[in-house]
């Protein structure tokens, strides 16, 4: 992470509150774009930023962290509307212009409280700030041109150039359309991406007495939250219009656990019961692992991970949960474990993918990843779940999930681990799925799910589960 946003607090400063929040937003768009081509999500960029930042208002947080999402989201539809109206490209300026016209014409097409003057002016006094004053004019040109324009920018055609069309619209880069249509169906592929770009709530499992429920929904509504009951899971619900979750009643009391409706149908769909040893071998941020632990009671779970960064993530979660029946450590998912041989009831391999499923919550992934990337990664996996295949015990799961979508991670390695591991049959998910997600395929062990599919009802990441039994 960027020594720009380390978590030591700083002073306040003496004025200026508005011009401090934008230029907080551009360090925040610069570091993302620094390190775009790492394993970095935007969200600890903001979350960081927040925290150091925590001293301010917050209505000025609230902006920070639109704007600067704003900008990552929807980076393809802004560049977009800039080379349309800027005789330099986007490609051709330096990162902070980019940025700070970025920022600009987001607050010009999508934020109506904000006057368009403001926009400018703010832009120009940012560019001023850096350093930049030759290109002060140029900045104050290019956003005010758009202003003047904005009504009549020239969209690509729906019909004649869906995909282009879909890529601008939604920002998703066009060799992801061309694939979701490819796979899906053009109609598919637009319901995903159209909700990959829809703000969603904040999903949460709540893990308290069950009588205590209704009056901790009741405080946290009265703290200013919206509560909605998630109807794909038991005793979970979603949560909208909060700060952050330490605001949020019982959050930091471990009674809320924070985990999305798909994640938390994978491990229900493990079939994981009460004495089990669970194995969790790529763990972090320990959503799985830790609901794991909820449901083993007096077994316990053994949570894995790469780096002893992502170990700490899980740890966090398990002692913000009171979880005292799970070992955290640091381990390479390849690099075999003889100690665990035939030891484990459960082994989840919730494997690195390309997390086309999870674009709508980290949208920073649709820009770092290659098409090239996605056979990379299934031979990945295909090696992990070689490995992971010694641990599970005669009549053991084995569970494999991806938070992707593609055929490559998901389907064909499903088909190749059953053709190499003949010790191993598919096991049915139908009694862990909710009667609206059922399948054809359920019955076989497996299933997609889609980001916006069923389409009247909530959003949820997009999730592969497949499910296998050792004989």
């Amino acid at each position: 992470m960027s020594k720009n946003f380390s978590n030591k607090k700083t002073n306040k400063p003496k004025s200026g509150k508005v011009s401090e929040s934008r230029k907080i937003v551009l360090e925040i768009l610069l570091c993302v774009e620094e390190n775009e081509k790492k394993e970095f999500l935007q969200g600890d960029v903001i979350k960081a930023a927040l925290d150091k930042y925590d001293y301010l208002p917050v209505s000025d947080k609230a902006f920070i962290r639109r704007l600067s999402l704003d900008c990552i989201e929807k980076r393809l539809l802004l560049d977009y509307v800039t080379d349309c109206y800027s005789k330099v490209k986007v490609k051709k300026m330096k990162p902070v212009i980019r940025n700070i016209i970025r920022m600009g014409c987001d607050q010009i097409l999508f934020m109506d409280s904000i006057p368009d003057a403001a926009a400018c002016d703010e832009a120009v006094k940012l560019a001023e700030l850096k350093g930049f004053y030759g290109l002060k004019g140029f900045v104050n040109g290019v956003l005010r041109t758009i202003s003047r324009q904005k009504n009549d920018i020239p969209w690509p055609n729906e019909k004649s150039e869906q995909k282009r069309f879909l890529s601008v619209k939604y920002s998703v880069p066009e060799w992801i359309i061309e694939y979701l249509s490819e796979r899906f169906g053009e109609e598919r592929a637009a319901i995903i991406c159209e909700s990959c770009a829809k703000t969603r709530p904040v999903t949460v499992r709540y893990r308290g007495n069950l009588s205590d429920e209704q009056t901790l929904i009741k405080k946290i509504e009265e703290s200013g939250a919206s509560v909605s009951i998630n109807p794909y899971q038991c005793h979970s619900f979603f949560l909208e219009n909060i700060s952050g979750m330490r605001s949020v009643p019982g959050f930091s009391e471990g009674q809320l656990a924070l985990q999305d409706t798909a994640s938390m149908l994978a491990v229900r769909c493990a079939g994981i019961k009460n004495g089990d040893t669970v194995l969790d071998l790529c763990a972090a941020p320990g959503g799985k692992s830790c609901y794991a632990a909820e449901l083993v009671g007096d077994g316990h779970v053994y949570a894995y991970d790469i780096s002893e960064t992502r170990a700490e993530r899980i740890r966090e979660n398990a002692e913000r949960l009171c979880l005292s029946n799970i070992t955290v450590g640091v381990r390479d998912a390849l690099e075999p474990d003889e100690k665990m041989y035939g030891k484990c009831d459960v082994v989840l391999c919730d494997l690195p993918c390309s997390g086309l499923g999870v674009i709508g919550r980290k949208p920073d992934i649709k820009y770092r990843l290659k098409k090239e990337d996605i056979k990379e990664l299934a031979a990945l996996q295909k090696k992990i779940l070689d490995v992971a295949a010694a641990y599970v015990k005669p009549g053991g799961t084995l569970f494999y999930s991806t938070c992707t979508v593609t055929k490559e991670e998901n389907e064909d390695n499903r088909t190749y681990f059953l053709e190499t591991h003949s010790d191993f049959k598919a096991d049915s998910i139908e009694t862990y799925l909710p009667e609206c997600l059922q399948t054809d395929t359920a019955v076989d062990g497996f299933t997609t799910l889609l980001t916006g599919i069923p389409e009247d009802m909530p959003l949820m990441d997009g999730f592969f589960i497949a499910r296998f039994v050792r004989r």
